[in-house]
């Protein structure tokens, strides 16, 4: 059954309509988006969508059309009659209502109230809430409204006649490229969050998979909401990291340049220089709810997309975390296997024993089907490690090599950004009791999506979602999450470590199965005395306070908790072996 969109996921596509009515200039003239293709899009997804059985082509359509309208000018709005009729008494100064034909089950209502004409700063807030609020409850109302392709047609076309009418900005140029393109886009949000169309020079990766040393400042960014450009995540002791930039921070200026006047390749640009020279940033926080200024050393940085280290307050365990999956010339599983390698020689140099391994799998996203299997080749030797699964029952499984496995304890440690290729690691070792998994349920994304080209249009492309990846046990995690062993909280007093598997919030019925995954033989009660008796987290956390990087302390108590369980494993080892002497 395909799931209701998620409205948040489809706010996203509003960052083509800013707030404040200040357009960025596109320039479309090469590459044009057109009608036909938009209709090819819709004839893709018909096709070769995961659920296209079940597929309401009316949800798409009418999504295609509000978006156009908003595009257009964000104070136009495509609603349904009923719920106009019913609101009327809540709207802020209607300009005018067009219903376009008679029997039509919606109406286009143009508010007269525009941002640019708002000086007072409190009534500007109050009026984009008051906006935001009502495109929220408007594309819920729109779920599952009688629209087909003629209607959406019947919009265009009267979007078409009115352009000069509506367009917010006369010196901006807007077409019907414009229009067509973010028409699909909403066509593409209404299905699945996963299937998307776009311009293909804005969707490369922001950093060339071969260019090892970059000048920069060590952070890769996204574009949000509202155009709002977001920092994905600064880069593990890059110079923003060191200066304190922070994960979802919003980028305002760069050198007191506003970011939303730029193009986003401007934006990705404007880090780098000549090493040794600063770049300014004008960042807001949410968290605190402050605007701050933050100057940054640019240098050449050096990074991996894997990193091991031995721990530094338990040096007998190897935490090897893996950033990201995206360079084609890299083997992730190479270099953990590298890693460990190092670690092992590392260990004995040292006259110690390595006890156990901790692959890091937080915030890892992506992730193709050989280097997924290819990762967990490394521990599993004979097992069926995952399948993959179509709409049409077409099944491709993927079976461990035979390789002579690396036979350590083995922890891996999620989060609630950890998705895709992580979570088909950790789910499937999960599974076959290789290995146990720590943290905070995952995010559940279990997609895979094919990338299609236009026939006649090489300035675009489209994914759309046709697979989902299962465990041997015929169960996917996709959007239900991979279930930690040993959840950890986010409040690390110390006085509640665990989360009980009691005192899980469900949000899915497929819990229930997903928890047959977990090993139900893990002692939580024993590992927590241990660690309340013996942990050394929370007093290095403690020790590292003042420290100018802030401590991963999610990570220390999670050491803390897998050595925990190494005791708990080699208790019940012990016992076992008695029994068999017995």
């Amino acid at each position: 059954m395909m799931r209701q969109p998620l409205w948040i996921v489809m706010l996203l596509l509003l960052f083509y309509i800013p707030m404040n009515s200040e357009r960025i200039s596109l320039k479309i003239e090469e590459d044009i988006f057109s009608f036909s293709d938009y209709l090819e899009l819709v004839n893709d997804v018909k096709q070769f969508h995961l659920y296209r059985k079940t597929l309401k082509e009316s949800n798409g359509y009418v999504h295609s059309a509000f978006f156009a309208c908003q595009f257009l000018n964000n104070e136009l709005f495509l609603m349904p009659e009923t719920y106009f009729e019913s609101h009327q008494k809540e709207f802020l100064n209607i300009k005018k209502v067009k219903k376009l034909l008679p029997n039509d089950p919606f109406v286009i209502v143009f508010f007269e109230r525009k941002f640019q004409e708002i000086n007072d700063q409190e009534d500007f807030t109050e009026t984009r809430n008051w906006y935001s609020k009502l495109r929220r409850e408007v594309m819920a109302s729109l779920w599952n409204m009688n629209f087909n392709l003629e209607d959406y047609k019947r919009v265009l076309s009267f979007l078409e006649e009115n352009l000069d009418l509506y367009i917010i900005r006369q010196n901006k140029e807007i077409t019907m490229s414009d229009l067509h393109y973010t028409a699909a886009m909403g066509f593409m949000l209404s299905l699945d969050g996963y299937s998307k169309v776009y311009k293909k020079s804005r969707h490369k990766f922001q950093i060339e998979p071969n260019q090892n040393r970059i000048a920069g400042v060590g952070m890769i960014l996204r574009l949000g909401a509202n155009r709002e450009v977001r920092v994905e995540s600064p880069l593990e002791d890059s110079p923003a990291h060191k200066s304190g930039i922070y994960r979802n921070d919003i980028i305002l200026k760069i050198n007191d340049r506003d970011v939303r006047d730029l193009d986003f390749e401007e934006v990705i640009q404007l880090q780098k220089g000549k090493p040794g020279s600063i770049v300014k940033f004008e960042i807001k926080r949410e968290s605190i709810n402050r605007i701050l200024s933050i100057s940054v050393k640019r240098e050449f940085l050096a990074y991996g997309i894997v990193k091991g280290e031995l721990f530094p307050f338990d040096p007998e365990v190897a935490v090897i975390r893996v950033f990201r999956w995206e360079d084609k010339n890299i083997s992730v599983a190479k270099e953990i296997h590298l890693e460990y390698d190092r670690l092992l020689k590392q260990t004995k140099d040292q006259n110690r024993k390595l006890k156990g391994i901790i692959l890091d799998f937080r915030s890892l996203r992506g992730g193709t089907i050989e280097s997924i299997a290819d990762t967990l080749d490394l521990f599993i030797k004979d097992a069926l490690l995952f399948r993959v699964k179509n709409e049409r029952g077409e099944v491709a499984d993927r079976f461990a090599k035979g390789n002579e496995p690396i036979e350590l304890p083995l922890a891996i440690l999620v989060d609630r950004n950890t998705s895709s290729g992580g979570e088909v690691i950790a789910g499937s070792l999960q599974y076959h009791k290789r290995a146990i998994v720590m943290g905070k349920r995952t995010s559940g994304n279990a997609a895979l999506v094919s990338t299609f080209d236009f026939s006649n249009n090489q300035s675009y492309g489209m994914e759309i979602l046709d697979s989902l990846y299962y465990f041997p046990s015929e169960i996917s995690f996709h959007e239900i999450g991979i279930l930690p062993d040993i959840q950890i909280t986010s409040d690390f007093g110390g006085s509640n470590l665990f989360i009980r598997k009691e005192e899980i919030d469900r949000n899915h019925s497929s819990f229930a199965e997903m928890e047959e995954s977990r090993n139900s033989q893990i002692p939580l009660e024993e590992i927590q005395a241990w660690v309340k008796a013996n942990g050394k987290a929370n007093v290095e956390i403690e020790r590292r306070k003042n420290d100018p990087i802030r401590s991963d302390d999610f990570l220390f108590h999670a050491v803390d908790a897998f050595n925990g369980y190494l005791l708990t494993l080699n208790s019940v080892k012990r016992i076992e072996g008695e029994k068999t002497k017995e």
